[in-house]
């Protein structure tokens, strides 16, 4: 009987074991969705605390859709704010300059426009070395002059429409001509010659750069007089934060 009553506990056994061996794949991929799920939601649940800590304004408790509403809000509100920083740094890139330019007295008189033009073609006969074209006569029509704008460390000379020359002068430091070509390249405009000179203290850098053309970023907004402000300022800001 004894033997019997282990018979019929072990086949007991064997039944709740196989059925627990039976069922535990099910079990198995029921729990795995289950956790997957749940580090879904874990995930959700940080990024969306993570939101709403970027959102001061918002009451510790609040519901999602509203987070995700005033995030919406918020990115509108700092690119506003964002334009108008980028506005003030360009003013504040062009006022920071001191400008050394008075402005020449225009020729607006026709009879006196003329007179230049028959002085100049006299001189052009009467010298070998000074030749010009028709169009150059005409650039005469507006007095050549500089217009300066200086800092410590840099100075713009703008002569004409689309010509300057920039010197800068600073302590040697290290990819300071790279930085001077690459902002010179963002604002499009192109090095016509370079002079360098340096010391083991310092270095002097003489560019003539012409304006190719207007900055995508900026072609819309400003002139190529302010162009030439913009990259002169970058390259000021440059060496006061080096």
């Amino acid at each position: 009987m004894e033997e019997e009553k282990e018979v019929l506990v072990g086949r007991k056994r064997n039944r709740r074991s196989g059925k627990a061996e039976g069922g535990g794949g099910g079990e198995s991929e029921h729990e795995t969705r289950i956790r997957t799920e749940r580090q879904r939601r874990k995930k959700m649940s940080n990024m969306f605390s993570s939101l709403h800590a970027l959102l001061p304004q918002l009451p510790d408790k609040v519901d999602k859709s509203t987070i995700v509403n005033e995030a919406v809000k918020y990115i509108k509100t700092l690119e506003h704010t964002l334009q108008t920083l980028q506005k003030q740094r360009i003013e504040k890139l062009q006022n920071g300059m001191i400008v050394e330019y008075e402005a020449p007295l225009m020729i607006t008189s026709q009879a006196e426009q003329l007179k230049l033009k028959e002085e100049f073609l006299a001189n052009k006969e009467s010298s070998k070395n000074f030749s010009m074209s028709a169009k150059t006569c005409q650039s005469l029509l507006i007095p050549p002059c500089f217009q300066t704008w200086s800092s410590p460390n840099v100075v713009l000379n703008l002569c004409g429409s689309d010509d300057a020359q920039i010197s800068v002068c600073s302590l040697r430091k290290p990819g300071l001509l790279a930085t001077i070509f690459e902002i010179l390249e963002k604002h499009n405009l192109d090095v016509v010659s370079a002079h360098i000179s340096s010391d083991n203290c310092r270095s002097l850098y003489m560019i003539h750069a012409h304006a190719g053309g207007a900055s995508d970023e900026y072609s819309e907004a400003f002139s190529v007089e302010e162009m030439f402000k913009l990259a002169v300022g970058e390259m000021n800001l440059w060496l006061l934060s080096r």
